[in-house]
């Protein structure tokens, strides 16, 4: 079953990254953009992408960041392993989190890029050192649809030291998980280009079942008989809504571009469009 899976969904991210891009682009994002060189006048046929507008608004003439020549690109998955992606009406957040996962895989090596794949609880679960091998998502899709994580606890502060220690040169980070939990704080990854892919089911966003029910923790592994009303959902509706916009400000503070992508969603779709945003 868990084979049957992981083929399913690499047969689908290779079909989506090698026929569906369109214009030729070799990858969901560009090799430009980490390697900064000097701020010149926009001249005729620069791409619009490269617009410095803090400095265009100031000199009220239209001013492009200039790079080196596009160089090899370093890029690292992380793969957050914690007991809230155990859910899903429509398809497990685990699972989908593993197809962005191979799509974002895919898209970097036949960038020609280099992939280092982390996935990581409140320790390092599985790590696949730098690689531009195809080959790589035979092991990687595979460990992360198959690593329970029914048990784990995201621990964001030893995540973000050990995503540091195997960083040594700045990068392209993807962090894939649902993002529940407190005080997470990414600024130590700030001189990274950092993209946070938040995966969330629509029901645990707004329940709309109000009876008493066994809930189950995945992270004790204890049922709680819990009756559900509609005053109980609208204080948990509001306690989350405040958590995700602290949380949306600390990634817009440090320039992270955050996507958040639901199980009943198709994931190419949503990553395209964070990268034509570009």
């Amino acid at each position: 079953m868990l084979e049957h899976k992981s083929q399913e969904i690499l047969i689908k991210s290779r079909r989506n990254i090698f026929t569906n891009i369109a214009g030729g682009n070799p990858s969901l994002f560009s090799g430009t953009g980490l390697d900064f060189s000097e701020l010149r006048e926009y001249n005729i046929g620069d791409d619009i992408r490269s617009i410095n507008w803090k400095v265009t608004a100031s000199q009220q003439t239209p001013y492009v960041n200039v790079f080196n020549e596009e160089r090899e690109l370093n890029i690292l998955c992380v793969f957050v392993l914690n007991s809230t992606i155990y859910f899903g009406t429509k398809r497990f957040k685990q699972e989908v989190m593993s197809e962005i996962l191979s799509l974002i895989s895919y898209s970097t090596l036949k960038n020609n890029d280099r992939l280092s794949t982390m996935i990581f609880s409140n320790k390092e679960e599985f790590y696949h050192p730098p690689t531009r091998s195809r080959g790589s998502l035979n092991i990687t899709i595979p460990a992360s649809l198959s690593l329970d994580p029914r048990d784990k606890k995201c621990d964001y502060k030893a995540m973000v030291e050990q995503i540091r220690k195997r960083s040594k040169k700045r990068s392209l980070i993807f962090i894939i998980g649902d993002f529940y939990g407190e005080d997470i704080d990414l600024s130590a990854l700030a001189r990274n280009e950092v993209y946070p892919i938040i995966v969330r089911d629509h029901f645990e966003q707004k329940p709309s079942l109000y009876t008493e029910i066994g809930l189950l923790d995945t992270y004790n592994n204890k049922v709680s008989n819990v009756n559900i009303t509609p005053s109980l959902v609208l204080k948990y509706e509001k306690v989350l809504q405040s958590r995700d916009a602290k949380l949306h400000e600390h990634f817009i503070s440090y320039g992270m571009r955050a996507v958040k992508i639901y199980t009943d969603e198709e994931p190419f779709v949503k990553l395209s469009a964070l990268f034509r945003r570009q």
